[in-house]
């Protein structure tokens, strides 16, 4: 029974493989033309020189915009909370951790002085074709190299972000354990949380 099974899941996984790798390379091409885009971004000194990140956010949000699914990675960061907040407190936060996200990954290329990149090959193909894990590994200033794995999906305006592990860290569940712990603190002001939340990365860009 043991040995049949194992032969049903190599047969499985041999009919998922062409269908994953076809749909791998597809959700790769956004991954590696961004990444390009954004290395040549940093190249500009005038971009990053200083502590003021504005105009680096601003060519940042540029090219993160059509491959990034803000309301979708939104929605899960507030978790159980999303059912509980109104129709405007969900599009607030929405544009609130879009800015979030923007600055947090200024401010992390900046800091890591990312001078290049490296597409991985396609690991263990994925079960759905409509999901996939692209990694990346870049290279900072010094000897130091990072993981990045990019979660895609895929909709019907294309191939989407909507997760990233930094070395094996879940960007998007430290972001959800965040909120969850902010709104506990707040008593269930979930409103209230925004706000603070929307207060916070104002104060941040104005820096």
């Amino acid at each position: 029974m043991r040995k049949l099974l194992s032969v049903f899941s190599l047969a499985v996984l041999v009919a998922l493989s062409p269908v994953s790798l076809a749909s791998w390379q597809a959700a790769s091409e956004p991954v590696d033309q961004t990444s390009a885009e954004m290395i040549s971004v940093l190249g500009d000194g005038g971009l990053s020189a200083g502590d003021d990140v504005t105009p680096l956010m601003a060519e940042i949000e540029r090219l993160l915009v059509p491959v990034v699914d803000f309301d979708y990675i939104a929605k899960r960061v507030m978790g159980k909370y999303y059912r509980k907040a109104s129709a405007e407190q969900r599009t607030e936060f929405a544009g609130v951790f879009k800015n979030t996200l923007i600055r947090t990954y200024a401010k992390a290329l900046v800091g890591f002085e990312i001078t290049g990149y490296e597409l991985l090959p396609e690991g263990r193909p994925s079960p759905k074709p409509n999901k996939q894990i692209v990694s990346v590994k870049v290279r900072s200033g010094g000897s130091a190299t990072y993981k990045l794995d990019y979660y895609m999906l895929e909709q019907p305006e294309g191939w989407k972000l909507v997760n990233v592990h930094l070395d094996g860290i879940n960007l998007r569940l430290n972001f959800k354990n965040q909120f969850a712990s902010l709104v506990k603190k707040n008593r269930g002001d979930v409103g209230g949380v925004i706000a603070n939340w929307k207060a916070q990365v104002e104060t941040d860009v104005s820096k």
